[in-house]
């Protein structure tokens, strides 16, 4: 009873001292409070406490007590400081414990395991003014502190006899970064434990089955701790029967889970990203998880894909069995040690008749009024955003619609890539007027409901929307991203942002969305894997302000380091690639809109005739994005006869939608009509003419019934004449008496361009030049 006495004097002591809380201003983090738990002749041990805000004795928070690494012989409690300090934000208490180390206290490791159950034994023992549960008790730690974490939930023996034996010092949980598991020849630590008792304190040699479960994480290039160790530790805990994952990093030394506030420019931001990320779910997994939970995307209303399997996933305790029931067939799984569960639905029937999606673990889910038919995500900047009521037009549709539904996601942006969307399904119609119409002439010319993920944000670059793998593609992405990282004031301004919700003002708001990556973190990322037929993209305005190159950013233009126009075409194949890999599905559909007719040229040079084919107009742009063609199972909608010459919002809404759905029924319904206008096939040089022949050309003519217009001729001195043009059959004769030799041609190549050819389905003639700089 005195020991105790003394120990809780001790800790309300500090408690009342309440040692420097937590600084991050000159990249300072302190705990909240420290208190001694154990003293051993004339040495004190401390706990360095992170409580979450508000913290309250009655909480019964989960807690996480992290050991630090140094081979025994040295190190700081200040190594997990930071990952403390991300607990405690998670609201989870969190504990940076001292230990005996032999530089310091002439000690072994055997005394620091000891002094590492002291620690769990004294945080389950004071639990309840701590205000932590003591059920909920992880260990964790790094190199030799992931040793004696281990320790304390595998190694029996090594109690200090001057504590309570009765209160367990096992955690009920472990998370392990670079840990010491093998203490022999194989591994680490065999010339500071000695041969006679090489496996004593070796946790690999003691794993047996009832082991509390845990989570690993190895670098593979950890010259100092074996990566083979990590992987027969995992491979040997689930043999006996325990739930242990590894999580390995390629190219990663042993060091490599420490944060910048420890480890300086040596840390992988993004790595420690992944780790804390990961290291939350498993406890929130084990602790936190109780009831199965589908993935925000599932909620009411919602319309489920036909012709293909559908994943469904969420999110339950670790180890939990799921069921998913829908439209006759039943599925199951269990949760894995991050409490995450995944499913597949065979291929669905189109129905118009609502069915519920019903889940089933610990507890019952029923997600009703579900539809199946065919989805789209519709993306891209303000002319994607452009509301319904903009356009009477379509606007005057909606009481007309039938079995269409939309999920609105919620504008946002996040630093990380979330697991989560923000947005809910709704029977009513999307906002997007192009996305409404689109959903509308698809339902009627398929015949079957149609759903709607709508996500775009007005003056958003295509970077905003680039997920971060694709600084391996592009070195002027992976600067912008690099310079990104670095710019702390620009991270800390987006966190308080971000942290006002909606109450953001219309500036913060332009600030958000003309950041790199940041939306596709927030409002792309957390779609997949839902199950769509594919994409439309509307989206390129912003990047139209440069011919070519990424200009240098002052504080005048910061919002200007986007690709040029030359460029987009290569960066938005790119993308699609990288989205067909984020979806795992690589015959999804792209549909891009190109950008329709508009007079202003680049930020260069502003004022342009807009009808020159030679000035720095749209027209680069539109030949860029006609690029992703390239690609299979993508689509480029012909706008070139839309737009406004001085309203870069063009109201001309509905014949995009309509020409939408005319792809859509063709290259994904495998509908036979028309979907396209005449595509140049070929030229050919006769008599002092160019014949243009086309396909995509039966019933080629004009909307007016006058001469083709559009068209302009060149020799090899570049000078750039209009052409007369006249129509024979599927091919146009060109000439012009300014040129006698003509070369080249240029058509509906400018910025906005007057033209009139067309098909038989009054579709317009697609913009082209022959000649190319190569």
């Amino acid at each position: 009873m005195k020991t105790f006495l003394v120990t809780a004097l001790l800790f309300i002591s500090s408690m009342v001292s309440h040692a420097k809380s937590i600084g991050v201003n000159n990249n300072i983090i302190a705990p909240d409070t420290t208190t001694v738990f154990k003293t051993i002749d004339d040495t004190k041990l401390s706990l360095h406490i992170f409580n979450p805000k508000g913290h309250q004795i009655t909480d019964q928070a989960p807690v996480i007590v992290f050991f630090f690494g140094g081979g025994w012989a040295g190190g700081t409690p200040k190594q997990f400081y930071e990952q403390s300090r991300y607990f405690a934000e998670q609201d989870v208490v969190a504990i940076s414990a001292e230990y005996r180390v032999n530089k310091v206290h002439g000690s072994t490791p055997f005394d620091a395991v000891t002094d590492a159950k002291s620690a769990i034994r004294w945080v389950r023992e004071h639990a309840s003014e701590l205000g932590v549960n003591p059920n909920k008790i992880i260990a964790s730690g790094g190199s030799a502190g992931g040793h004696v974490a281990a320790c304390t939930a595998i190694i029996e023996g090594y109690e200090d006899a001057n504590e309570d034996l009765s209160v367990s010092s096992k955690p009920n949980a472990m998370i392990l970064y670079n840990p010491v598991l093998d203490t022999t020849e194989k591994g680490y630590g065999l010339d500071k434990v000695g041969e006679a008792h090489k496996t004593d304190i070796s946790p690999i040699h003691h794993v047996k089955k009832g082991l509390v479960p845990t989570l690993v994480f190895h670098g593979m290039a950890d010259h100092t701790v074996p990566f083979e160790n990590a992987e027969r530790f995992n491979r040997v805990m689930n043999e006996a029967g325990n739930r242990c994952r590894l999580e390995s990093y390629k190219g990663k030394d042993h060091g490599f889970f420490n944060g910048s506030y420890f480890r300086g420019n040596k840390a992988d931001k993004t790595v420690y990203a992944d780790l804390m990320e990961k290291s939350y779910a498993f406890l929130k997994a084990q602790f936190i998880n109780t009831d199965v939970k589908p993935a925000n995307i599932f909620s009411d209303h919602m319309v489920l894909q036909r012709g293909m399997q559908v994943p469904v996933w969420g999110t339950a305790k670790a180890g939990q069995d799921v069921s998913v029931s829908f439209a006759g067939q039943s599925k199951s799984t269990t949760a894995d040690v991050y409490g995450a569960w995944k499913i597949e639905l065979d291929t669905l029937q189109a129905s118009k008749i609502s069915q519920d999606l019903i889940l089933k673990g610990d507890n019952n889910v029923v997600v009703s009024d579900v539809l199946v038919g065919e989805v789209w995500i519709c993306s891209g900047q303000s002319n994607m955003a452009m509301r319904v009521k903009a356009v009477p037009e379509i606007e005057a549709l909606v009481p007309k619609a039938k079995h269409i539904r939309s999920f609105e996601v919620n504008r946002t942006v996040s630093l990380k890539e979330e697991a989560e969307v923000n947005g809910t399904w709704s029977a009513q119609t999307p906002n997007s007027a192009v996305a409404f119409a689109f959903a509308y002439y698809l339902e009627a010319v398929g015949d079957v409901p149609v759903g709607i993920l709508h996500a775009s944000w007005g003056s958003s670059s295509i970077e905003a929307w680039m997920p971060r793998d694709m600084t391996q593609d592009f070195e002027y992405y992976k600067t912008i991203m690099k310079d990104f990282d670095a710019d702390t004031l620009t991270q800390n301004r987006l966190k308080s942002i971000i942290a006002k919700g909606k109450n953001r003002t219309i500036k913060e708001d332009i600030y958000l969305r003309r950041q790199p990556n940041i939306l596709y973190n927030g409002m792309m990322k957390p779609l997949a894997p839902f199950a769509v037929r594919g994409l439309v993209w509307y989206q390129g305005e912003r990047n139209t302000r440069y011919f070519s190159g990424v200009p240098e950013v002052t504080e005048a233009n910061w919002f200007h380091k986007v690709s040029g126009m030359k460029e987009y075409g290569e960066v938005l194949s790119g993308w699609v690639k990288q989205y067909r890999k984020v979806w795992h599905k690589d015959d999804m559909h792209f549909m891009v809109v190109m950008l329709p007719g508009y007079g202003k040229g680049t930020e260069k040079t502003p004022d342009i005739d807009p009808n020159d084919p030679a000035a720095e107009s749209w027209a680069w742009m539109r030949e860029s994005q006609l690029q992703v063609l390239n690609l299979p199972k993508t689509s480029m909608i012909n706008t070139i006869d839309l737009g406004d010459v001085k309203d870069i919002h063009p109201k001309d809404k509905l014949p995009i939608g309509k020409r939408l759905a005319l792809v859509a029924a063709k290259e994904t319904l495998g509908k036979d009509v028309t979907a396209q206008g005449p595509k140049m096939k070929t030229v050919e040089i006769k008599n002092r003419k160019l014949i243009v022949t086309y396909k995509n050309a039966e019933g080629l003519k004009t909307l007016d019934g006058e001469s083709p217009t559009g068209f302009w001729l060149a020799d090899d001195t570049m000078q750039w004449k209009p052409a007369q043009a006249k129509i024979k059959g599927e091919t146009i004769v060109l000439s012009a008496k300014a040129v006698k030799k003509p070369l080249f041609i240029r058509y509906a190549f400018s910025g906005k361009p007057d033209v009139n050819l067309v098909n038989g389905a009054d579709l317009p003639a697609y913009p082209f030049r022959t000649d190319h700089e190569d």
